[in-house]
């Protein structure tokens, strides 16, 4: 998710739902970009002049783990950024023996599969109760 769509009410409630996911999970040291929480550290993309943050890490044993809120966005910009996001979280996720998870609320599911299948992504989707 992209950092112009956190600061509302919605994302503060799909927030919650993940990081208690994660704990009831088992997931250790968990970072969030989200009120009382450690924020996640920020990649540099130089080639593409892009910093990203993670919306969740965590880790379970010595395995570190990605987490992504998914949100629909037609803008094409954003949507590459997305895409450029996603596959460096996964590249990161598989060196650290985790995995990127996309946490998708009601609405989302076909945009983040078509996401993920057109630019080759993987992750494990988590569909997310309605609000």
């Amino acid at each position: 998710m992209l950092y112009t769509r956190k600061n509302t009410e919605e994302y503060n409630s799909l927030a919650e739902q993940v990081i208690n996911y994660a704990v009831k999970s088992g997931y250790k040291d968990i970072k969030a970009d989200f009120t009382g929480y450690d924020s996640p550290a920020s990649l540099t993309m130089v080639n593409q002049e892009l910093v990203l943050t993670p919306d969740f890490t965590a880790k379970r044993g010595d395995n570190k783990y990605y987490f992504e809120l998914v949100v629909k966005n037609g803008n094409e910009d954003e949507k590459r950024k997305l895409v450029s996001k996603w596959k460096a979280l996964e590249s990161i996720a598989k060196m650290k023996g985790g995995d990127l998870r996309l946490f998708v609320p009601h609405g989302s599911f076909k945009y983040a599969t078509e996401l993920m299948q057109d630019h080759g992504i993987e992750a494990k989707l988590t569909k997310m109760n309605k609000l």
